[in-house]
């Protein structure tokens, strides 16, 4: 009789598990097979056979099932295809290292060329044409925003049939010395100095003639009429320090996208036309639509969407604003909260 060693249920019969608790029950030396005493003299037994590559089945238990039908080596990778699974991945690190060192050598050749080529040309008194043109260009806007006030922009030869000249885009700020000579966004300077300035090249040289506080007569035209004033040179070189605003001190008024428009019924005058509007915005919730042309924004005329933005975001939020916009042929004026700038 053999005692479960768990719960001392006893085992009877073959049973290898006990029936009350299932703990397995250990063999006792009877039932080694391989038990024997052991016999100094007796001779060494012949070595064992090398082990099958599946163990055997007992084939007269019930429970037993055949393996499925086809080549066993599908089951499991061998050694010989995991080790040529690790040569590939080996090589594949090769070969990326490789191609990788190319593309280095190849970046590092072509960057040592271009300095190569660029100190042969210094040496040779050659400079790069894309550069030079660029920074030359660069240098000229900012000569004629310190020197002037105002941001130069591009025109169309039917805003202006017949004209030439250098189209105010938007001012640079209310007390530049543009702002003061009464120039407006929308104006086309058309002379300086009493010389014409039809391009850039022409005001370049003009202003390359004039020295900072020069007071000189300026020629310009709006909306149809020429008009003269006198305009005070500025430093070219230094920009006027303007104290920074933040976003949440900034101005809203809800509309996305507006365009330059010509012409208010019955005038030559440009305005600004509404092409879309953020939903629930100021703009939107105090009547404005798309298609209305403004004209007129907190006193100060409006005839660039550039121009107009720098007047909103000029104005504190919470503040009130009259706006004069134009519906068809109806004018109308209404007055606007200005919202809070959230970017």
């Amino acid at each position: 009789m053999t005692l479960c060693r768990a719960c001392s249920s006893e085992i009877t019969g073959p049973d290898r598990f006990c029936r009350n608790c299932g703990v397995q029950i250990a063999p006792t030396v009877t039932e080694l097979d391989e038990t024997r005493r052991f016999n100094p003299s007796a001779p060494l037994a012949a070595p064992l056979a090398a082990a099958p590559t599946t163990p055997p089945h007992d084939t007269t238990n019930p429970l037993y099932a055949p393996p499925p039908a086809g080549n066993p080596s599908n089951q499991r990778p061998s050694s010989l295809v995991r080790t040529l699974l690790e040569r590939k991945l080996l090589w594949a690190v090769i070969v990326l290292l490789f191609v990788t060192s190319i593309g280095l050598g190849i970046g590092i050749g072509s960057t040592i060329n271009r300095h190569r080529r660029i100190e042969n040309r210094e040496q040779a008194g050659e400079r790069d044409t894309d550069e030079d043109a660029e920074t030359a260009r660069y240098k000229y806007e900012e000569a004629v925003q310190n020197a002037l006030g105002f941001n130069q922009g591009n025109f169309s030869a039917a805003e202006f049939p017949g004209l030439q000249g250098i189209f105010v885009n938007h001012l640079m700020r209310d007390d530049s010395p543009a702002a003061l000579a009464g120039i407006q966004a929308g104006d086309l300077l058309m002379e300086l100095n009493n010389k014409q300035v039809r391009n850039d090249s022409e005001l370049s040289q003009v202003l390359n003639e004039l020295k900072t506080g020069d007071e000189v007569p300026v020629m310009i035209y709006r909306d149809g009429a020429k008009t003269s004033s006198r305009i005070k040179i500025a430093d070219r070189t230094f920009p006027p320090l303007q104290p920074k605003v933040n976003p949440d001190d900034q101005g809203f008024l809800g509309i996305l996208n507006s365009s330059r428009r010509c012409c208010l019924p019955g005038t030559q005058r440009w305005g600004v036309e509404v092409t879309e509007l953020h939903v629930n915005g100021p703009a939107e919730l105090f009547g404005l639509r798309i298609g209305d042309v403004i004209s007129d924004f907190n006193g100060f005329p409006v005839k660039t969407p550039n121009e107009f933005n720098r007047r909103i975001r000029a104005i504190k939020p919470r503040t009130k604003a009259p706006l004069t916009f134009y519906r068809g042929n109806l004018q109308q004026k209404i007055e606007v909260i200005i919202g809070h700038r959230w970017e």
